[in-house]
């Protein structure tokens, strides 16, 4: 491509990136690669200021003139100079100068209780902050796209964790007490005893310290493994001899050792 095209293809780049500035911030990086977002940030938000007077300025008036025209005729009628519509009350003097006086309050009717009103003052509002946003360097999307992808992306994974949640109770099967066994016994060597839980257990992380009624134990690297009666979670017991600072603590009562005599953990 000839040098004399890069100007005309950067500044389409930087137009196309203007809309693109709506988007919600996360989107930025992405966008970027093939945009400029970052860099048409303020472009953008200068952008939604210029739209809301665009739209607002002309609609403001259209308003205006229509409410004035209404105050105009009803004192007309009122007077007896204009003849009320077929079948419609005369307007009263005092009813016609309540519609005059609430004519000079016309503005704050129009950007607070119209529909393109409010759509003009929320560009209007959300183009100035983003612009200042973008001056120090913090520049943002447009607040309603942002917040309904939040709420969506909230959504999307709360649904996506529920089905998980689901899905892997469905595997584990039943909820079943935790079984107790050596480490031997279920293939871990290195731990003196291993839980056999049907659920995983909360803050249960490999490092943490599991607090019995006689002993300590340090919790090694969690194991999941397809068993006869579902699908089961290891946690690898390692008793400690000298007690450490309790960071990371979990209390819990041993169940019995499986195919040992007494209660209590050897």
């Amino acid at each position: 491509m000839p040098r004399s095209c890069y100007p005309s293809v950067r500044m389409l780049r930087f137009l196309f990136a203007v809309p693109l500035g709506l988007a919600p911030r996360r989107y930025w990086p992405s966008l970027d690669t093939q945009v400029p977002v970052f860099r048409a940030a303020f472009a953008s938000a200068l952008a939604t200021f210029l739209l809301s007077v665009i739209i607002s300025v002309p609609a403001f008036f259209a308003y205006a003139q229509g409410n004035a025209s209404s105050a105009v005729d009803m004192m007309l009628q009122s007077t007896g100079w204009r003849t009320p519509p077929p079948g419609a009350p005369a307007p009263t003097v005092a009813g016609a100068q309540i519609t005059w006086v609430s004519s000079s309050m016309m503005l704050p009717a129009f950007l607070f209780f119209t529909p393109i009103g409010l759509f003009s003052t929320y560009l209007t509002v959300t183009g100035v902050v983003r612009m200042i946003s973008a001056f120090v360097d913090d520049a943002r999307g447009d607040p309603i796209l942002s917040t309904v992808d939040s709420v969506a992306r909230r959504l999307w994974n709360s649904s996506r964790r529920r089905a998980a949640a689901h899905a892997r109770e469905k595997r584990e099967g039943v909820d079943v007490p935790d079984v107790l066994v050596t480490g031997a016994a279920a293939g871990l060597p290195d731990a003196d005893i291993v839980v056999i839980a049907s659920r995983r257990k909360a803050d249960w992380d490999a490092g943490a310290i599991v607090v019995t009624d006689d002993k300590w134990f340090t919790l090694g690297a969690p194991v999941e493994q397809q068993m006869p009666a579902g699908w089961r979670t290891l946690y690898p017991l390692t008793e400690l001899h000298h007690h450490e600072v309790l960071r990371r603590a979990v209390r819990y009562t041993l169940p019995p050792l499986a195919g040992a005599r007494s209660t209590s953990a050897r």
